[in-house]
């Protein structure tokens, strides 16, 4: 008897050593759904698109071609997300350019969830991060003179750890371009 409870407390502290890594579990990423979109340059005054005729109020946001640009994307998603992607698609010549994030670690959604990603001169996006819902990290700054170049749709979709890729979820409106001056 005493040699089956010497096997019972060694079998109980071998067990008690193991340790077992739950992750976090990955959930299929579906119902994607672009909630809101924002840049940090926003127009000082009503302007007019001298090429198409397009008008444009103040407060709009725009991607300012020959600065940095920092664009902000709210989205809702039901599941987890491994990546997150952008593309900025030209509304004239339908030219793209798209970013993917690093992975982050299948993340649930907050509904919303904020990522943002800045567009360098030229509209080159370089890269994309998850952030907080806080209004503090865009610092939005009037611009005054604008020479519009064209304009760009923001498409988003994201992938699950598994593989999953949502749907493609676009903006319903263009964001000017243009060349800035404050």
């Amino acid at each position: 008897m005493k040699r089956v409870l010497m096997a019972a407390v060694g079998l109980t502290g071998l067990l008690a050593s193991c340790s077992v890594e739950i992750g976090t579990p990955i959930v299929p990423v579906s119902n994607l759904k672009l909630v809101e979109y924002t840049s940090q340059y926003v127009l000082a005054n009503d302007a007019v698109d001298v090429n198409t005729g397009q008008q444009y109020s103040k407060n709009t946001p725009i991607i300012c071609d020959n600065l940095n640009t920092r664009l902000r994307v709210k989205v809702d998603f039901d599941g987890t997300i491994d990546q997150f992607g952008a593309q900025l698609k030209g509304r004239d010549f339908g030219a793209t350019k798209t970013v993917y994030s690093q992975p982050l670690g299948n993340i649930y959604s907050g509904n919303p969830s904020t990522f943002e990603f800045v567009v360098g001169p030229n509209t080159a996006p370089l890269s994309v991060q998850q952030k907080g819902l806080s209004a503090q990290d865009i610092i939005v700054t009037p611009i005054n003179t604008i020479s519009v170049k064209g304009a760009s749709f923001i498409t988003v979709q994201a992938r699950s750890g598994d593989g999953t890729v949502s749907n493609v979820a676009p903006s319903v409106n263009a964001l000017p371009i243009a060349n800035c001056s404050s």
